[in-house]
């Protein structure tokens, strides 16, 4: 049975609502024949780290960053979390997240039934039911009377119970992801800092790459409304993704919390005017981070591009590095110039994309393997012909298939491996990509159906206000 890792990304301190606590709650209803529980930790102090130690002596994988930034950043850290994983599907799991073992294991069983391992683009988030201080309580107690919480899995129960929901996310950060997927889509941008907006726009990404409908009206307006009435703005678009799930009876509850006081850790001012230039960029152009590498994997990896193109076409196969670097170049380097480039970034392998003019000369007896990308008969397909390195010979060919996937304005958001043989390079399959649905899908029912565009023209939704000028005067003063 293939597992899952999860992920609970944080960095321990006093202000920390029971850390302790709710780390050896989650440790001890996550079943562990289906997930390998792994904390990403970003910073906790000696004098807070005992939880940690304790954890890790009863199995649980701790996992350091080794460079953290004064401000806890929570993108940063799952990223890390995710580079250091070994499973093929990660799920990330906040520590006021919390769940039953029978919620991870239909989380599991939903994973297993997409396919998530071979089919990258496949992914879904877990609703998370924002609990009152009053949830919580009853949430524990319906827990020990072994009651469900939930009475009837539909949007309009939910609404109701205002006193002990605060609202559902349905498309939370509570992904279940393929991680090489994740890996090649560089993550969370690292333009975000503290907490605020940076899931979006990785959801934005994933989902523009395998939507699970149409987009909605006013996509690019935050309407700040977590419901799923009318369907506008992205965060209904997003919400998508964990519907289909919360029909199956799948979600987690968050744990009531007093607001964290850390300054300068919520920052939506700021990191929801990035996020709006984020999502601008992908969709004009398909801009995104870097591949991040994967630093459990061996070689070091100097690879030559001439343009987006190629960049593109290496996205999926630059996480099999165990660091990479990329060189711009018209033309292929000569012996003597690729050589001394790969000597100064210490360098063992050299990729060179299709775009490089030219081709590469073997540099001899250098401890260098070489591989150069030539375009093949038919459409997407490629040869990578290895030029140089260990048990080389005259039949040492790769290659395979790749596609592109467009916006609607013909945009060219990312190309993917339909397979791809690259021998050292690493192997990729991507399996399939689900269409998306129309309107009159179940997954559209609490929106309208078939009715959902003409509900929001009606309604005329309008953004939810800010806070007033004295919450935000307090905030600026005081940084939370």
């Amino acid at each position: 049975m293939m597992k899952i890792t999860l992920i609970i990304p944080l960095r321990l301190t006093a202000e920390t609502h029971e850390g302790e606590l709710r780390l050896r709650r989650l440790a001890a209803v996550v079943p562990r024949d289906l997930f390998d529980i792994q904390i990403a930790d970003y910073g906790t102090s000696d004098s807070h780290a005992k939880p940690l130690r304790l954890l890790e002596a009863g199995g649980v994988e701790v996992v350091r960053h080794p460079r953290p930034e004064k401000l806890f950043s929570i993108g940063k850290v799952r990223d890390f979390g995710a580079a250091m994983a070994r499973n093929p599907v990660i799920m990330f799991n906040d520590i006021d997240f919390y769940g039953t073992p029978a919620m991870y294991r239909a989380i599991h069983a939903e994973a297993m039934r997409r396919d998530m391992a071979r089919n990258r683009f496949e992914f879904f988030t877990a609703p998370v039911l924002f609990l009152t201080e009053a949830g919580v309580n009853r949430w524990f107690a319906d827990m020990a009377d072994d009651l469900p919480f939930i009475k009837q899995f539909t949007p309009e129960w939910l609404d109701a119970q205002s006193d002990l929901i605060q609202f559902t996310a349905f498309g939370s950060s509570a992904m279940v992801v393929n991680r090489e997927h994740y890996l090649s889509l560089g993550g969370h941008a690292p333009g975000f800092s503290g907490h605020g907006a940076e899931d979006y726009d990785l959801l934005h990404r994933l989902s523009s790459l395998s939507p699970r409908g149409p987009r909605p009206h006013a996509y690019l307006t935050d309407f700040k409304d977590n419901g799923v009435r009318h369907y506008c703005g992205f965060r209904s678009f997003f919400a998508l993704n964990g519907l289909e799930a919360f029909a199956a009876g799948i979600h987690l509850v968050h744990l009531w919390h007093p607001r964290r006081r850390e300054k300068g850790y919520f920052r939506p001012g700021p990191n929801f005017r990035l996020l709006r230039r984020l999502m601008l960029s992908f969709d004009k152009s398909g801009a995104m981070p870097l591949p991040l590498s994967d630093p459990g994997r061996r070689g070091v990896w100097l690879v030559y591009c001439r343009d987006k193109a190629d960049i593109q076409l290496m996205r999926q196969i630059l996480p099999h590095a165990g660091r990479y670097r990329i060189a711009i170049r018209r033309r292929a380097p000569g012996p003597s110039a690729l050589v001394s480039e790969a000597g100064r970034m210490g360098a063992d392998t050299v990729v060179i994309a299709p775009g490089v003019a030219g081709s590469a000369a073997a540099p001899g007896d250098a401890g260098l393997a070489v591989y150069q990308f030539v375009r093949s008969a038919g459409e997407g397909a490629f040869r990578v012909v290895q030029l140089a390195g260990d048990a080389v010979t005259a039949a040492a060919e790769f290659g395979g298939e790749a596609r592109e996937i467009r916006s609607e304005r013909g945009v060219v958001l990312f190309r993917y491996w339909t397979r791809f043989d690259g021998g050292p390079l690493g192997r990729i399959e991507s399996g399939d990509i689900a269409p998306p649905h129309s309107y009159d899908a179940p997954i559209f029912a609490s929106f309208g159906g078939a009715d959902a565009p003409a509900r929001v023209r009606r309604a005329r939704v309008r953004p939810k206000r800010k806070s007033n000028w004295l919450v935000r005067l307090k905030r600026f003063l005081t940084g939370f």
